[in-house]
């Protein structure tokens, strides 16, 4: 056959190869291209599913400049003033160079191979090279030498995938989203250590790559297609609280699992024991067994707490009426204690949002009034609801997003859900799933989840603290309180294992610890909230180490128990018993410090870095966090909700070595644009100065 090289309107080319077979390359900026090949003859469109859902945005597009296509000899060449890409087309072989610095970045070393039920790429991987992303990848997040899986393996430990993402990138400067909602495998060098075998379970091809100089840009080229992440409301950064509370009987039993305000103890059970049942105001029994008492619990105790979810659908429902309206009036009234109160309301979905014939008002269900009437802010979709697939989650999503902004009076989404996918960020955060508390595996391979979500562009992550299930262990409570001071949410999912999960539920030291490390993450807000606006466009707010400092050291996995929270500080857990006591007094070693100086945060202990610290003492009340010399940290007052700010007062803890600056965000209540990742800026700068 005679190969060609057309351009078919501004943006788009198409390359006949001497086979007979057509690529398409649809060119979405200038450095930033669509490749789709179907050789069953179909022409560019979405990807199937159903339901249908939109993993592009509404404008994923930006002018890519004049596209040029030329022949010469068996070899069309097609670009931009960015990248050149060269199609072999006797061989089908695919090369793409970065024009600014002269690399190549991406070479096929075999032509992309579609069947009936896959397609595949195979890439050249070079020496040196690392590869960052796939979605949630629990217990990873540097995938050189490994092979992951893109898809829902429905697995919550180390290994398994909840959250997956069609999308990842290479420190030789390109990226890969594959345009489908299909499952995928991406092996990085581990049957073949010099190829990336790329596949997905699509009969036709349609991916996109790009080409940036940096890990920030070339997530920037992602959120260009798949929009920005949601910057969560900053109630969102505080504590929840999630249960069930018109489901449960509580019954007086000397064995119980928790002691209430009576001075009694009761055992919970999820079928009539004869005891009290739940309700959200106390209609239904004793007031003590009710959810605004978990509002009054917290306040009692002086923790925390930002949102509460009082239902989650599996046979509960939220109201005592034998009407779905009546049952609004319920949560209406519930929402407005908790507001009075400071604390904003979510509902889990674990069924329909909208009405449907045949379901008894218990358990119908009306995103619209319950967000409109019932003052619901928080949304959390669920395994049994979201896991018909991607489109279902991210169809959801969009859904609710849309709802809570036009009937929540321009409320900012504040979504946490499962099952991900790419464009799931710019509606929600990402939860990791069920796990079992009382374990250090858990924070173990959290720690790497957590950074690896972030490299993905899913910076709002979050897990269930000391797990849904198990507990009663306190070293690891206290532990896991600590380091998720540092990250984006915290949620307490209460009433499903045999041990409550208030952060007093294990008595003393472990509630003054945690206590103190909840008031911490309130007193850090105006740094929290900065650098979650700047994760927006930017770097994650968990952070991989090698993002600020890369080298061979932090590229692969030695650093992976540590993080960066934000640029000011460096985050590294007691993720297992090192040298514990019976107290839990433990010790840490591998902490990896970067060239600079380092400030214990809270001894004040300066350490030269370049060096890997080992034998670090963290007795039970210490979290291991150190601060970069130079730092600003905007503080505000201690406080347990959004409503007990002082809109009067700033503190700044200073760490002065030469000059610095920290840019201060704070929107004041700025909503909707961030759903397209656009706002509007107030900016407060601070900086100091003093001699070295």
């Amino acid at each position: 056959g005679v190969a060609t090289v057309q351009k078919i309107n501004p943006t788009t080319v198409e390359v006949l190869l001497t086979n007979g077979e057509r690529l398409t390359l649809d060119f979405y900026g200038e450095n930033i291209f669509r490749l789709f090949q179907d050789n069953n003859g179909g022409i560019l469109r979405d990807p199937q599913a159903t339901p249908p859902a939109q993993i592009l945005t509404d404008n994923p597009r930006k002018a890519p400049g004049a596209v040029t296509a030329r022949m010469e000899g068996t070899v069309a060449t097609v670009g931009t003033a960015k990248i050149s890409v060269r199609i072999d087309t006797g061989t089908g072989l695919l090369t793409i160079t970065n024009l600014t610095s002269g690399k190549k970045v991406v070479e096929e070393t075999e032509p992309a191979k579609l069947t009936e039920k896959s397609a595949t790429l195979t890439l050249k991987a070079r020496p040196g090279e690392y590869f960052y992303g796939g979605g949630v990848q629990n217990g990873r997040f540097s995938h050189r030498g490994q092979t992951i899986a893109i898809e829902n393996t429905n697995n919550w430990v180390d290994g398994g995938v909840s959250s997956p993402t069609p999308f990842y990138w290479s420190t030789e400067g390109y990226g890969v989203m594959w345009h489908t909602f299909k499952p995928g495998t991406y092996d990085f060098g581990e049957t073949e250590k010099d190829k990336v075998i790329l596949s997905h379970q699509e009969n036709y091809l349609d991916v996109f790559f790009m080409v940036s100089d940096s890990p920030v840009a070339l997530l920037n080229d992602f959120y260009q297609l798949t929009g920005h992440p949601v910057l969560l409301p900053k109630y969102g950064f505080y504590e929840g609280h999630l249960n069930a509370y018109n489901r449960d009987y509580w019954k007086e039993d000397p064995e119980g699992s928790m002691l209430f305000e009576d001075g009694k103890r009761y055992k919970e059970s999820q079928k009539d024991n004869g005891g009290s049942k739940e309700s959200l105001n106390g209609e239904a029994g004793e007031y003590q067994f009710s959810a605004r008492a978990v509002v009054d619990r917290y306040a009692a105790h002086d923790m925390p707490l930002g949102w509460i979810l009082p239902n989650d659908g599996y046979a509960s429902g939220y109201g005592q009426t034998g009407s779905l309206d009546g049952n609004i009036q319920n949560l209406k009234a519930f929402s407005d204690y908790t507001r009075e109160h400071g604390v904003e309301v979510g509902l889990w979905t674990q069924s329909d949002l909208h009405p449907k014939e045949g379901v008894e008002p218990l358990l119908q269900r009306d995103i619209v009034k319950e967000v409109r009437d019932g003052g619901v802010r928080v949304l959390k979709t669920d395994v049994a609801w979201v896991g018909p697939g991607y489109s279902f989650g991210l169809n959801g999503v969009a859904d609710i997003a849309n709802v809570m902004t036009y009937y929540g009076n321009d409320a900012r989404p504040c979504i946490i859900s499962v099952d991900g996918w790419a464009g799931t960020q710019r509606y929600a955060s990402i939860w990791t799933g069920d796990q079992t508390g009382g374990d250090w595996e858990y924070i173990r391979y959290h720690i790497p989840t957590f950074i690896g979500s972030g490299l993905s562009g899913q910076p709002n992550i979050t897990s269930d603290v000391d797990g849904i299930f198990g507990g009663k262990n306190v070293p690891v409570n206290v532990r896991e309180f600590q380091w998720k001071t540092f990250t984006p949410m915290e949620l307490n999912m209460d009433g499903w294992g045999s041990n409550p999960k208030y952060p007093q539920a294990l008595g003393e030291p472990a509630a003054s610890i945690n206590r103190s490390y909840l008031k911490l993450k309130s007193e850090l807000l105006p740094y929290t909230y900065t650098i979650a606006h700047e994760a927006i466009s930017g770097k994650p707010m968990v952070r991989a180490m090698f993002l600020d400092t890369p080298n061979e050291y932090t590229l692969g996995t030695a650093t992976q128990y540590q993080f960066m929270y934000g640029p000011s500080f460096l985050v590294a857990p007691v993720y297992k018993n090192t040298k514990a006591d019976s107290l839990g007094n433990d010790r840490r070693d591998g902490i990896y410090l970067p060239e600079g100086r380092w400030i214990d945060y809270f001894s004040g202990d300066v350490y030269a870095g370049n060096r890997i610290i080992n034998n670090y003492d963290a007795p039970l009340w210490k979290l291991p966090v150190f601060v970069r010399s130079g730092a600003i940290i905007p503080m505000t007052n201690p406080n347990n909700n959004v409503s007990q700010i002082r809109r009067d007062y700033r503190a700044y803890e200073l760490y002065p070595d030469g000059e610095s600056t920290f840019r201060e965000y704070d929107d004041d209540g700025r909503t909707q644009e961030y759903l397209n990742g656009h706002a509007t800026e107030t900016l407060v700068e601070s900086s100091v100065e003093k001699d070295k």
